[in-house]
């Protein structure tokens, strides 16, 4: 009888870790999903910039392709959108660039933290023409990636 009270106190603790983990959990989901939604009005409301839809896109400006994803980051509380974008000029002649870029950008605070902006000639040659995450230069795409790695974790 003595290892009754042992296996209620295994029990009880073995049941608030549960009910605790639940419950931290639920305020997370529905900060991802208000993210995921504010995310989208983001980027739909940028839409003439990025081309005038999600996906492939032909129009007055050009045609290209764009996507975006959303991220919400515990540590720092703030919900952020990635948003990829190419786009070939209309009447392009042969000498101008096709432009691609990735921007990271704060959904509620409308703050943009990243860009990573570079143009592809018909010699495939790809300058980068901006390169920065907040005050931090970079020089190429994989440098840029590394230093936003952080607000798109936890």
């Amino acid at each position: 009888m003595k290892c009754r009270p042992l296996l209620v106190f295994i029990i009880l603790i073995s049941l608030f870790y549960s009910i605790s983990r639940y419950v931290y959990a639920q305020p997370t989901l529905l900060l991802q999903e208000k993210c995921a939604e504010g995310a989208k009005k983001f980027f739909f409301e940028r839409i003439n910039f990025y081309g005038g839809t999600w996906g492939r896109f032909s129009n007055e400006s050009g045609h290209g392709w764009n996507k975006f994803e959303s991220h919400y980051n515990k540590k720092l509380d703030k919900c952020f959108i990635l948003i990829e974008n190419m786009l070939t000029p209309k009447n392009k002649k042969e000498d101008d660039p096709i432009y691609y870029s990735i921007e990271l950008f704060d959904v509620f605070g409308g703050k943009e933290y990243g860009c990573f902006w570079r143009e592809q000639y018909k010699n495939f040659n790809w300058p980068v023409t901006r390169c920065e995450v907040g005050t931090q230069k970079c020089t190429n795409e994989q440098e840029f990636k590394t230093l936003i790695r952080p607000f798109l974790e936890e």
